[in-house]
């Protein structure tokens, strides 16, 4: 099982691999992960993953990257989904938890961004009647003296700064997590404890999440025992992109949630509006603590 508070303490983006192939019998152990034990959101979903290796690159070239910029991997992962409600979180809930494996097997790994699934899948040429869901490259990162992380303000305002360590949060617990209504944060740390507290470490995973441009568009509200995740409207990401912010998140929250308190589960779908949200903000998934 993996370990779910150590791997996103861990997890990293890597820009830069080198030119050396994953091991098959590590590219075996990660499919069997995939069939047998990695998590669903929507299990219903149809679903496949195929492992690809550096034959595809050039073909993906102009088809998948940020503003088409392929990042060159030795190997990629490529989920394919069949169309359904919430098929996106759906995705980014079971790939992130890949990546989540492939930490744990010492592999290093990147989200690649798309903006037209059939484009993919035409230049992967595979046939299945699913569509491209999401795209993972993988394999050994190449070391760097300096980490570095962009900060994106619009884009005409970006920073750039040199990371202490892998695991900054990319935003705080104070942040994203609110108190009965949106915006109220009286009594958050009262309600979640510190360190060893469950909750507290849940948010923490939450903060840690990977996102489109570090974007990080969403929210919780905490009522009673009630979690209310909302997405908060952001100019540059598309529905593509926050569906699977949403899937992963959740995926962050319910695996470390999950190791200290049993099994935690997302009930999907626009929860009934209590929080005082602002205009624009949906509450798009609960779960009870």
């Amino acid at each position: 099982m993996v370990d779910y508070s150590a791997m996103i303490e861990n997890r990293k983006s890597v820009r830069a691999f080198k030119e050396k192939s994953v091991p098959n019998s590590a590219l075996v152990e990660i499919g069997a992960f995939y069939r047998n034990e990695c998590r669903r959101l929507v299990p219903e979903i149809r679903t496949q993953m195929q492992i690809f290796g550096v034959e595809v690159r050039e073909s993906l070239e102009g088809a998948a990257g940020y503003n088409d910029f392929l990042i060159g991997a030795p190997q990629y992962l490529v989920l394919f989904s069949e169309k359904a409600d919430h098929a996106g979180e759906n995705a980014g809930y079971i790939m992130e938890d890949v990546v989540l494996k492939l930490t744990e097997m010492g592999l290093d790994s990147c989200w690649i961004t798309f903006a037209d699934p059939a484009k993919v899948k035409e230049a992967l040429k595979f046939d299945t009647d699913l569509e491209v869901a999401a795209v993972i490259a993988f394999g050994y990162g190449e070391k760097k003296s300096k980490k570095m992380r962009f900060n994106i303000l619009s884009m005409s305002n970006v920073s750039v700064e040199a990371k202490r360590h892998y695991y900054d949060p990319k935003v705080s617990i104070h942040d994203i997590v609110f108190m009965d209504k949106w915006g109220c944060r009286d009594g958050v740390d009262e309600h979640i404890g510190f360190y060893e507290d469950i909750l507290w470490n849940a948010f923490r995973a939450a903060t840690l999440s990977p996102s489109y441009m570090n974007r990080q568009p969403y929210g919780f509200v905490i009522q009673g025992h009630h979690i209310v995740l909302v997405s908060t409207p952001d100019e540059f990401t598309d529905k593509i992109n926050g569906d699977l912010n949403l899937g992963i998140v959740m995926l962050h929250f319910a695996g470390a949630a999950s190791q200290l308190a049993g099994e935690i589960s997302w009930t999907l779908g626009a929860a009934e509006d209590n929080a005082g949200l602002p205009e624009g903000y949906t509450a798009v998934a609960s779960c009870n603590f």
